[in-house]
């Protein structure tokens, strides 16, 4: 056995010596209720089976709720999406997990029968925090969902990162598919995806998932006992940068190839040239930083394996208005 999997294992192995749920639960879900109030955070790990940095924070909130630790006097759930493809050591086993949160969806994939499992959690939050990684190095944490004013609140007040990738709240991540964040932001409900940087075992990462889980109980907790609301919660600490996506360049033609060492959040300026000498020239569209710079697997041509990705990579940039300006409260 590899020391991933041994080390994975171990995990969920503590995970489930302190995990209480019913019995038609989803297997890798624990159950928390303080009794107090009905406030319920529903929180996740591990959607992707390679993004497994969260996945020690989570355990960690999990174990010190159990022992009495922490406390929070409302109702929790905490969720492992796909320890089967984390034992794998891959992002998925038949099918992408984060896009096929489709109630209607039916198929024999691991990931349809999963998400299937997984939505009645989604459907009882009051507010879904899912931690993700980066298939590349990040420069820094980022949220990425659309804007809503509601979700703004508890981005802020938890202070996960200093950066959120947002977008106009109607347009839609893409047609047909649906990710968890999205389906429980359908029902009106913050859904708040957090992307902890580069995938793999990271302490930076559980540290991060760790204090946000944290923090957002001790807020839900202050918001439902009059203590102290969300938003002056939210109004006590520096707000975020907010980011929209500026372009997304089409991986148009299998031998593009960006330069080697593009990163998240890698800044450029217009203009700049991010193609390998002697592939497709690529050139910034505008100034701001990279996001989600694509380095698929490659044949002796140098071309890109089908299927390869629809974008090579995309670039955001900083808002120059706040969003509440621009798209008012949103959605949620």
């Amino acid at each position: 056995m590899t020391e991933h999997a041994l080390r994975l294992d171990a995990l969920l192995d503590r995970f489930d010596a302190v995990r209480h749920a019913d019995p038609h639960t989803y297997r890798w879900a624990h159950r928390h209720d303080g009794g107090e109030h009905p406030f319920h955070l529903v929180f996740s790990s591990l959607i992707h089976g390679n993004e497994v940095g969260s996945l020690a924070g989570l355990v960690a909130v999990v174990e010190d709720l159990a022992a009495g630790r922490i406390r929070f006097g409302g109702r929790a759930t905490f969720f492992i999406g796909n320890p089967e493809a984390g034992r794998a050591n891959v992002r998925f086993l038949d099918a992408d997990l984060n896009r096929v949160f489709v109630p209607d969806l039916a198929g024999s994939a691991h990931e349809i029968k999963r998400a299937l499992e997984i939505m009645p959690m989604l459907e009882e939050a009051d507010a879904y925090f899912d931690f993700h990684q980066t298939i590349k190095p990040a420069r820094q944490p980022f949220y990425i969902f659309p804007w809503s004013e509601a979700a703004w609140l508890w981005v802020r007040a938890v202070q996960g990162a200093e950066v959120w990738v947002t977008r106009n709240p109607g347009q839609a991540f893409a047609s047909g598919v649906m990710c968890a964040d999205e389906y429980v932001r359908e029902r009106g409900v913050p859904g708040i995806t957090l992307e902890l940087g580069e995938k793999g075992w990271s302490q930076e990462a559980a540290d991060t998932t760790y204090r946000v889980i944290t923090e957002a109980l001790k807020l839900a907790d202050d918001e439902a006992t009059g203590a102290r609301t969300l938003r002056d919660a939210a109004m006590a600490v520096p707000d975020v940068h907010f980011y929209d996506t500026m372009h997304r360049q089409a991986f148009s033609d299998p031998a593009m190839a960006l330069v080697d060492g593009v990163g998240n959040f890698e800044p450029v300026t217009e203009g700049a040239v991010l193609s390998r000498v002697s592939s497709p020239e690529l050139k910034a569209a505008c100034t701001g930083a990279v996001l989600f710079p694509k380095y698929p697997p490659r044949d002796a041509d140098g071309n890109a394996l089908d299927p390869r990705p629809k974008e090579i990579y995309r670039v955001v940039a900083e808002l120059d208005q706040h969003p509440l300006e621009l798209w008012g409260s949103g959605a949620e």
